[in-house]
């Protein structure tokens, strides 16, 4: 990168210098203490430079964690929630088997007693006089038919509490498997509500870990900038090798990037429904409608690393900014770089094409670091 091939003249610059002091030929005077400063001041630039890049992949590192970690909070909410369903469920039906289950055993108890009454009515008569009301009958036919009643009476007093007695017995039955599967139903709740108080305190702690890289990040922000102003101060010849090695990175330019074309944004980055379809889509970039031929601006100064067609996306084109930062360019046409060229700020990289299909014309945009997609209106100055 520029940045580093400046760091090396830098520390060329001055081995040279300090060089020709000793040499006595160098008219620095008083000044001859400058070399060393502009050695330190290079190394602390790298220092801090190496400190902004590790912050970034560690803030990487635990932001994809949390989005791990709050995935599987909303899965074991969910889960909870469910399970929470099924034991309500469950209660309910157990509170009803214990009212029919009361029930029948209230009507059990009433068969039973009225049985006894009957038993006992028939014992007060005696066995002479049951005997004399069963064979008191005038003929043959009324016999039997006295007989008949008094076991179709027995028969059906014993056949309900037989019945009763089996409903019972299933009611019951019913009761303890549901009362098990409660009882494991309450089980697994506790588990899942232990698991998401682990998972809420390891977000909290990663939370906690991004705020201390965030800071970590800014501070050495703020040394890069104090080293800026320090160079300002040097009386060095050559100030334009600073110039170089100090200028803003593109993550310096965040919110101030200039639009890479003259369009409005009718797709915006993140989540969308699909049209005419129940499923949502990931949208990685945006698209800026604009007129066919538009011209194509790069947004900051780079490398361009690709160009070529992508399935979807037409002609596109990717460039490298350095520190691992890229912005793609889709739908493209009329192609103005080739890949390796270096390019300037607002430089006319492309033409606006037509995507296929019903969409308008214009461009789709992406801003990526490493492989990690950002919302590229976070990025533009008044997009």
């Amino acid at each position: 990168m520029k940045w580093q091939q400046a760091l090396v003249a830098v520390f060329f610059f001055a081995s040279l210098v300090s060089s020709a002091s000793a040499q006595g030929s160098v008219p620095f005077g008083a000044k001859a203490s400058v070399p060393v400063d502009a050695d330190a001041l290079a190394k602390d630039f790298e220092v801090n430079k190496k400190k902004i890049e590790d912050a970034e992949i560690k803030q990487r590192q635990v932001l994809s964690g949390l989005f791990e970690i709050n995935k599987k909070i909303k899965k074991t909410v969910t889960e909870r929630g469910a399970f929470s369903q099924q034991r309500a469920l469950i209660e309910v039906n157990i509170k009803n088997l214990t009212q029919k289950v009361e029930e029948l055993e209230g009507k059990a108890k009433s068969q039973r007693a009225l049985l006894a009454e009957r038993l006992r009515a028939i014992y007060k008569l005696g066995g002479p006089s049951v005997a004399r009301y069963v064979f008191s009958s005038n003929s043959s036919s009324s016999l039997e038919r006295n007989l008949k009643i008094l076991g179709i009476v027995a028969e059906r007093d014993l056949e309900l509490i037989k019945n009763y007695r089996l409903d019972l017995k299933d009611l019951q039955s019913k009761k303890k498997i549901l009362a098990q599967r409660l009882e494991s139903l309450k089980s697994i709740e506790e588990k899942i509500s232990s698991q998401e108080k682990k998972l809420i305190a390891e977000q909290n702690l990663k939370n906690k870990l991004l705020d201390g890289i965030r800071k970590s990040k800014l501070f050495a922000l703020k040394q890069i900038n104090g080293l800026r102003e320090k160079s300002t101060q040097l009386n060095i010849d050559d100030a334009g090798v600073f110039d170089l090695l100090f200028k803003p990175s593109f993550l310096d330019q965040k919110g101030e990037l200039p639009h890479p074309i003259l369009g409005v944004v009718t797709r915006k980055f993140g989540l969308m429904k699909g049209q005419d379809q129940p499923y949502t889509l990931s949208n990685k970039g945006i698209f800026i409608s604009a007129a066919k031929g538009s011209p194509i601006k790069s947004v900051f100064e780079g490398k361009v690393s690709f160009v070529g067609e992508i399935p979807g996306f037409g002609t596109t084109l990717i460039v490298d900014h350095g520190d691992h930062y890229y912005t793609v360019y889709g739908h493209a046409e009329e192609v103005k770089v080739n890949v390796g060229d270096e390019i300037t700020q607002s430089q006319v990289i492309a033409a606006a094409g037509v995507p296929s299909g019903d969409d308008p014309a214009g461009i789709y945009f992406e801003i990526r670091h490493f492989s990690e997609p950002y919302d590229p209106q976070l990025w533009m100055k008044g997009l």
